[in-house]
């Protein structure tokens, strides 16, 4: 893989810092996908966790709609995690941002919960049990259908219903299954879409969940062969030493999320640098680190492109770690866009990948509708 071939791209799970209130949190937010931009990034994906005080993103489709009212090329979108929600709520709120946005919007399906058990409740407990019970699977096959611009034939006992998410569309948006697993890999692979492995959530079994991928790839009009990006954790610093201090208000804060312990707002790296980390989180910061790029720009390439080589992919999607010092802005993205700068000036912008996405946009609108059958 040539440094000229590897496609940028961005992801962005809303870390909020000590210093920043919702709005300055969201405002950093918007400054880092019009920086990404800027510097031909090619998505700004948005992760879904909900009741977590150190995240602010928990509504990809509404948050996308203020992002792309602020960007001009960018495609954006991101996490939804299906099993909280009927397949129609989404296609219409997903088909909505993609008529305002024609062309631009990418809808990645996750199946973890990203929320407490209390909150996953709540956020369920409108729909019926029949619907919140039908398989993972079975869900994506509604939203699939669903979002086809001619709409759906529905068959509700033996009698025809034509669906449509928004009226009058042309297009579609573009869906990915996100995964950490090989489950959601065979379900990529069985349904021909492409697939999304979140290396910035688990490194173990990647390698082998995208190889089954594509190995079990069923070619499909919307993906016509595999296509595979991956996420991950990138901390930048003029040195290593740097990057390792701007590390650790993120690793606290993952630690004590992934413990079950109370997270708070993501701490300054003044603040982060005089704690002592527990002893209970050692293995946490081992773990993490095996899976996080943590560097100089030079090490980060180098770490970027062993991965593209390694996995054989053309476009890794970079999380930049939200570290700030005190005198930063609160509603900027210094130190993230500082990253994001920094590897645009390793690896250019991929006209290419602006290509396959408007072949791919192509083949969207001409899906015929299908039949789904729905009992009232």
């Amino acid at each position: 893989m040539r440094r000229h071939d590897l496609k940028l791209s961005v992801l962005d799970v809303g870390i909020i810092r000590s210093n920043q209130s919702a709005s300055d949190a969201f405002s950093s937010m918007i400054s880092l996908a019009r920086h990404a931009e800027t510097h031909g990034y090619h998505r700004y994906w948005l992760g879904e966790h909900h009741n977590v005080a150190a995240v602010v993103a928990s509504q990809t489709a509404v948050f996308a709609a203020a992002v792309g009212a602020q960007t001009s090329r960018i495609r954006i979108g991101g996490c939804v995690l299906l099993p909280h929600y009927s397949p129609l709520v989404i296609a219409e709120q997903m088909s909505t941002l993609e008529a305002c946005y024609p062309g631009r919007v990418d809808l990645g399906l996750g199946r973890s919960s990203g929320a407490d058990r209390i909150t996953s409740k709540l956020l369920r407990e409108d729909r019926k049990e029949g619907l919140a019970s039908q398989s993972y699977a079975q869900s994506v096959q509604r939203l699939l259908a669903m979002l086809r611009p001619g709409g759906v034939s529905l068959q509700v006992n033996s009698h025809d219903y034509t669906l449509r998410a928004t009226s009058n569309s042309t297009s579609a948006p573009a869906l990915w299954v996100l995964s950490t697993s090989s489950h959601s890999a065979e379900l990529a692979a069985e349904l021909g879409l492409p697939y999304a492995f979140g290396y910035h959530i688990l490194g173990d079994g990647m390698k082998g969940a995208i190889n089954l991928y594509r190995s079990k790839f069923k070619p499909s009009a919307l993906c016509p062969e595999p296509r595979v990006l991956i996420s991950a954790i990138v901390v930048l610093g003029e040195t290593s030493e740097e990057a390792e201090l701007l590390s650790i208000p993120q690793l606290l804060g993952m630690c004590a999320f992934r413990s079950g312990e109370p997270v708070s707002p993501q701490l300054l790296v003044e603040q982060a640098v005089t704690v002592t980390v527990p002893q209970r989180y050692v293995p946490l910061v081992e773990m993490f680190k095996k899976t996080w790029i943590i560097g100089s720009p030079r090490q980060a390439a180098d770490e970027i492109e062993r991965l593209v080589t390694l996995l054989e992919i053309d476009e890794i999607m970079i999380n930049p770690v939200a570290a700030s010092y005190t005198p930063d802005a609160p509603s900027r993205a210094t130190n993230r866009e500082r990253t994001l700068t920094l590897l645009a000036e390793v690896f250019p912008p991929n006209t290419a990948a602006r290509e396959f996405e408007t072949r791919a946009d192509g083949a969207r609108t001409k899906l015929h509708s299908t039949y789904l059958p729905i009992e009232s």
